[in-house]
């Protein structure tokens, strides 16, 4: 018995047609369907192209931060705002030590006196941090004024019992 002659190959045929040699199909691709890492790196985008640069328009700075100076302070001076008001409080409380003193009534200074030795000694621990020691003479100064403001109050009040008790 005879076989049938083998059925003639599609890709031999159109290449007979075309004049050129038989290629083989290609093989088959590996399997890239859904989990497989081919199958999502075939789902990935390629990427763009680098676009053309630009050159920089002229009469601006280059790009990137201009480097600070070294003598420059980026948030400007340290300030001491605590000092500021110990020494208004040490000035108040002066005055009114010296009405106390003289007029032998009230007794204001001895409040205002303990504000400004108060905000004196937390606004100079605060100066004490910073190498310029921001408000530290304020500081100081209001110390001076609330304890000098003290001592008019208490001399006010030993005057008074002194002259109290001899009638």
């Amino acid at each position: 018995m005879s076989q049938p002659p083998p059925s003639p190959d599609p890709y031999e045929q159109v290449a007979a047609q075309l004049g050129q040699p038989a290629q083989p199909p290609p093989p088959n691709p590996p399997y890239t369907g859904y989990g497989s890492q081919a199958g999502y790196a075939a789902l990935a985008q390629p990427p763009y192209p680098q676009q053309p640069g630009y050159p920089p328009q002229p009469g601006y700075p280059s790009p990137g931060y201009p480097q600070p100076m070294l003598s420059q302070q980026p948030y400007g001076p340290v300030r001491n705002p605590r000092a500021n008001s110990a020494l208004f409080y040490g000035i108040v409380s002066v005055v009114l030590g010296g009405i106390t003193l003289a007029t032998r009534i009230g007794f204001a200074g001895i409040i205002t006196g303990g504000f400004a030795i108060f905000y004196g000694i937390t606004s100079l621990i605060f100066a004490n941090r910073f190498p310029h020691k921001p408000g530290r003479a304020q500081s100081i100064a209001a110390i001076v004024l609330g304890s000098l403001a003290l001592l008019f109050v208490i001399v006010g009040f030993l005057l008074q019992l002194a002259v109290t008790s001899s009638y």
